[in-house]
């Protein structure tokens, strides 16, 4: 696995599961949130990445646009069946992301240990019969 300059996010692995750490403080621009689609996309589209957390505990606003590339993303990993779960929100961002109803799409954890050890309980994701 090769390791690629990002703006937006820094990666690793933590067992088998690509963990995805925002970078940014605030994803308020859709040049933005264009650019960390591009990143988080070139991550889940690899091999080594089936299980995927972001992290975004370093992040204190994020902005609908970008709530909108969490949502694309979830939903085109769970066509592969892949599994993306998140962690580390502020207060804020989980109040936007319950809004906008994320949490009914992918599993949101308090802390990353929590959502790490959630991968070897749950099963993969199945693709969808779309």
């Amino acid at each position: 696995m090769s390791n690629p300059e990002f703006q937006f996010i820094r990666m690793s692995m933590v067992g088998d599961v690509a963990v995805v750490e925002v970078l940014a403080r605030e994803l308020r621009f859709p040049n933005q949130a264009q650019e960390l689609a591009d990143e988080l996309g070139l991550v889940v589209a690899q091999e080594w990445a089936a299980k995927t957390l972001v992290n975004l505990s370093r992040t204190q606003f994020i902005g609908s646009t970008s709530f909108a590339v969490f949502f694309r993303l979830v939903g085109e990993a769970k066509k592969q069946g892949r599994s993306i779960k998140f962690c580390g929100m502020s207060e804020d961002v989980r109040i936007g992301a319950d809004i906008i109803g994320l949490d009914k799409l992918a599993e949101l954890y308090d802390d990353e240990d929590e959502a790490v050890a959630s991968f070897s309980r749950s099963p993969a994701v199945p693709p969808s019969a779309s």
